[in-house]
């Protein structure tokens, strides 16, 4: 009776197993693991490597860092026609809604970058870029995903280290081209997948 029950709880296991892989592989392939963001970002991140660049006060150039980001819907909604991804779908899948919390998780981090803002100006930048990076690393299991893991690290540190030793446009230019390394290879990533996921239908 006991070889039974734990039969039926292994095969339940499984199916459940099965059932979630299977909505996993759907969001990705529906949101192609959020790459329009991902592009999005490298638009944001040329923008602000320009206002860093700016012969103005440190004070001037964090504020239009901040009217950056006013670019990041319009640039997705853009990517999203672009690679066919839908971002804003209706679907009842949990693991879209677990994307956009994410996402929407980015926000509340803000707020420490806008108290830098006014507490402490010479490091909002390197602050933006470090909870920038470090809102990515759900997606590794959301979209499961070695890019988001790996990515998530290099920005983090990496915009860290730089701030530290180097200049704002060159974080600007680390972070611009992190993006855009990034955004490649989850296009590929999107590649691999479709393919399965259509031979599969």
């Amino acid at each position: 009776m006991t070889d039974l029950t734990n039969t039926k709880i292994r095969t339940a296991g499984n199916a459940a197993s099965t059932d979630f892989n299977e909505l996993r592989k759907e969001a990705c392939v529906l949101q192609k693991k959020g790459v329009p963001f991902m592009m999005a970002s490298v638009v944001i991140w040329t923008l602000v490597t320009i206002v860093r660049m700016l012969p103005a006060d440190i004070m001037t150039r964090n504020m239009y860092t901040f009217y950056c980001t006013g670019m990041l819907l319009p640039c997705v909604l853009i990517f999203g026609k672009i690679t066919g991804a839908k971002i804003f779908s209706k679907s009842r899948n949990p693991i879209n809604k677990l994307g956009f919390l994410c996402t929407m998780n980015q926000m509340l981090y803000l707020l420490i970058v806008m108290w830098a803002f006014s507490q402490k100006p010479d490091a909002m930048l390197m602050l933006f870029a470090m909870v920038f990076g470090a809102h990515l690393l759900p997606f590794s299991w959301v979209y499961d995903s070695k890019t988001y893991l790996v990515m998530s690290l290099v920005t983090t540190f990496g915009s860290m280290l730089i701030s530290v030793f180097a200049t704002e446009v060159c974080t600007g230019i680390f972070m611009t081209a992190c993006q855009t390394v990034m955004s490649v290879l989850l296009l590929i990533e999107c590649g691999k997948l479709e393919p399965r996921s259509k031979g599969g239908q």
